[in-house]
C-alpha cells in the first residue's frame, strides 16, 4: 500500500538544537552573574499572577524567571552550580539576585504568602545548596544595609561615651568659671 499524503509539512515550534544552545547560554550567563538563586514551583499560578510578581520582585535587584528544568540544569552545570539540578522537579521557576541575598530571599517569602501556590523549593548562595528552610530563615535576617547601620551604631556608641567622659570635667569647670563670674557681677 502507498503512503497518502495528507497535507504539508508543519515545522515544529522551538527552533530545535540551536535555539537551545543559545537559551542554555543565557541561562549560564545569568547564573554566572547572580550572587543567589531561588528555585521555585509556580504550579497553579496564572500569567498574569507570574507578571506580577516578576513586575514586584524587579525593583528589588530580582529577576524572575520560568526555566525549562533540562535546559536550566545544563546552564547550572556549565557555571559551576551543579548542585541545582537536585532541585528542579515539576514546573519551575528561578529568581535570580545580583545584589543583597537577603532582600531576594525576603521577597520572594513575601510574595509566597500572597500567592499561596508559589513554593519554593531551594536555592543556592555563596557555593552551598540550601533547602527551603534555610531560605526561609535566611529572609529573617536583617539587610546588608541594615545590618551596616547596626555595626556603625556599635561602634558609635562606646566613641560618644568617651567623649562625653573627656568633656564632662570641662564642662563643669566652665559652669564652676560661669557661676563665679555672676557672683562676681
Amino acid at each position: 500500500m502507498a503512503k497518502v499524503k495528507t497535507g504539508p509539512k508543519t515545522k515544529r515550534k522551538g527552533g530545535g538544537i540551536p535555539a537551545k544552545a543559545k537559551a542554555v547560554e543565557g541561562l549560564q550567563q545569568d547564573l554566572e552573574r547572580a550572587t543567589a538563586v531561588i528555585v521555585t514551583e509556580y504550579r497553579g499560578l496564572t500569567v498574569a499572577e507570574l507578571q506580577e510578581l516578576r513586575r514586584k520582585l524587579l525593583p528589588r535587584g530580582v529577576e524572575y524567571h520560568v526555566v525549562k528544568n533540562s535546559l536550566f540544569g545544563r546552564a547550572a552545570e556549565g557555571s559551576g552550580r551543579a548542585a541545582l539540578r537536585s532541585l528542579l522537579t515539576g514546573p519551575t521557576a528561578v529568581a535570580l539576585g545580583t545584589s543583597d541575598e537577603v532582600e531576594l530571599a525576603k521577597g520572594l517569602i513575601d510574595e509566597t504568602r500572597k500567592f499561596k501556590t508559589l513554593k519554593i523549593v531551594g536555592g543556592f548562595l555563596g557555593g552551598r545548596l540550601m533547602s527551603a528552610d534555610d531560605v526561609q530563615a535566611l529572609a529573617r535576617l536583617p539587610g546588608k544595609l541594615q545590618l551596616q547601620a547596626m555595626l556603625v551604631g556599635s561602634l558609635q556608641a562606646p566613641l560618644s561615651q568617651v567623649v562625653a567622659l573627656l568633656q564632662a570635667p570641662l564642662a563643669q569647670l566652665i559652669r564652676v568659671l560661669n557661676a563665679k563670674a555672676e557672683q562676681a557681677a
